[in-house]
């Protein structure tokens, strides 16, 4: 679990005030993060494998979305950012034996078994700084730009992720990023309220569309 303040722009979205994050990650395939402002919480998501539930409470309002990988293109989404929230990606033996190494690091590539493709730069520590995954024509990049300690304690501090069409430009400056042994069970369960307005993935895109924002 950790905390951090996040930073995101783009067509999707313009660019929006920074906020705070609470991240709660069990890995590899659930994730919580709660965004805070000044008067409490803004918003809750929880992604568990490929789904996702997130709750406005201001607005009422909520988020259910199944099959979150067809409609992202992010093969389990869940892994992938508790992935790259951490620079956890592991490369096959294939792709180590394969790599090119100079000056700054080693760079490997290799592919999934679902077809995804993955690029990724290591330094000269052994310490991930870039990751790219294309699946189709899309394109996600990771960048970890700094890190904080040193050694097998070290953690991301500051982690970018960016497609390659100016949809999102997301920054997460991380702080006291640390493992917890034991979770209570409520801590991945976010159940939306009776009354609450609830959207699935098929509305928002029809939303987004009707503001001009469609991917």
């Amino acid at each position: 679990e950790g905390v951090a303040v996040m930073r995101l722009e783009g067509r999707a979205t313009g660019k929006l005030p920074a906020l705070d994050v609470r991240l709660d990650l069990d890995s590899p395939t659930r994730v919580r993060l709660q965004f805070r402002w000044l008067l409490g919480v803004l918003g809750d998501v929880v992604a568990r494998g490929d789904t996702l539930v997130a709750w406005v409470p201001s607005e009422r309002l909520g988020l259910a979305f199944a099959g979150l990988e067809d409609s992202l293109g992010v093969h389990e989404p869940a892994r992938f950012l508790t992935q790259a929230l951490t620079a956890a990606w592991v490369a096959p033996h294939q792709a180590w034996r394969e790599g090119v190494l100079d000056s700054a690091g080693v760079s490997l590539a290799w592919h999934e078994p679902d077809g995804d493709a993955w690029t990724m730069r290591v330094d000269r520590r052994a310490r991930p700084v870039e990751a790219r995954v294309t699946r189709a024509d899309h394109t996600l990049t990771i960048r970890v730009s700094a890190w904080d300690g040193v050694g097998g304690k070290a953690r991301p501090e500051r982690i970018t992720i960016t497609d390659g069409d100016g949809w999102v430009h997301l920054r997460l400056d991380v702080d006291d990023l640390h493992p917890v042994r034991h979770r209570r069970a409520s801590t991945f369960a976010l159940e939306l309220p009776a009354d609450a307005r609830t959207l699935d993935w098929s509305d928002l895109t029809r939303l987004l569309a009707l503001g001009g924002l469609a991917p």
